[in-house]
């Protein structure tokens, strides 16, 4: 019996550090359960589809039938009572190529794309700036990983679109595909809130048209300690560029004012009622990720 895949069969480690990735993405499968979701694994009653050999690094090793003929690693197909549509959105503009910040949503996105492409679900990310919007949506899995780590290598400055508008646009769009569950990955730079009763209403508005759940995914950072002396500071979104020197104070500063942008976007998304995770470093990525789909998990028990 082989063992079970690491991460080279998946996505080259080289292309991952490129990334900015340091962590390998978790091997695992996780369900989010957006309302109607396929069984892990066929049951009685289940039509059988086919029989075609193992490939590694796409398929589970424990999905092998023991059966297969000597020398040879065989996998039943069967017919899954349905899977669930869901779409990931990543923002990809300039605000987002902030080292740290690129980092932890590179990880995110192929962290999700994997556990749920593993838990049967079709899976497709949204690459998304005010300027451009790319789709990747592969065959099987090891393709959609290199095309996602393929499209994330390319550091473009590329106007920023604020979340809220990105997810209007899907409401408002007709043709639009109907998903089960979006993730939405992103900064919210710039997040215009209006105060805090309004924009309540207006996300509220918005997501009463959607035809699905979306969890909110906040990207955020924070500054070390020992990060200090003279840097340029390059703003793409705006186009405008400075020196500024790093001080304890002012590292401080800048660490309090971005932990209270998070928080105001945690109370509304708290007001709302919806799923949403803040990641700040790439370790958070896989717990916090796990943690949501336990929670929801239990929600629908």
């Amino acid at each position: 019996m082989p063992t079970s895949p690491d991460v080279d069969a998946i996505l080259d480690k080289r292309r991952l550090r490129a990334l900015g990735v340091l962590l390998p993405i978790r091997l695992h499968a996780m369900s989010f359960l957006p309302g109607r979701h396929p069984l892990g694994k066929a049951g009685d009653g289940m039509r059988f589809m086919r029989t075609r050999p193992y490939e590694p690094g796409q398929d589970n090793p424990r999905d092998i039938d023991r059966f297969s003929p000597p020398g040879e690693y065989w996998i039943n197909e069967w017919e899954a009572e349905a899977q669930a549509a869901i779409r990931i959105y990543g923002d990809v503009s300039g605000s987002m190529l902030f080292g740290p910040k690129a980092a932890v949503r590179n990880l995110a996105l192929l962290q999700l794309t994997y556990s749920l492409w593993r838990s049967s679900d079709r899976v497709r990310a949204v690459l998304f700036s005010s300027d451009e919007t790319e789709v990747i949506s592969e065959k099987n899995l090891k393709s959609q990983l290199e095309e996602l780590s393929g499209s994330l290598s390319y550091n473009k400055l590329l106007s920023g679109e604020n979340a809220f508008d990105a997810l209007e646009k899907i409401s408002l769009n007709p043709r639009a595909s109907r998903d089960d569950l979006i993730f939405m990955i992103s900064d919210y730079c710039p997040v215009s809130l209006h105060g805090h009763r309004k924009a309540l209403e207006e996300w509220r508005t918005m997501l009463r048209r959607m035809a699905c759940e979306v969890v909110q995914v906040i990207i955020s950072f924070e500054l070390p300690p020992d990060q200090r002396g003279a840097i340029k500071l390059w703003d793409p979104e705006r186009q405008t560029q400075r020196m500024t020197l790093l001080t304890p104070s002012r590292i401080d500063r800048i660490n309090e004012q971005e932990q209270q942008r998070v928080a105001d976007l945690e109370l509304l998304f708290r007001g709302l009622g919806v799923d949403f995770l803040t990641l700040r470093r790439e370790r958070d990525v896989y717990p916090a990720l796990a943690r949501l789909a336990r929670l929801r998990r239990r929600r629908r028990m």
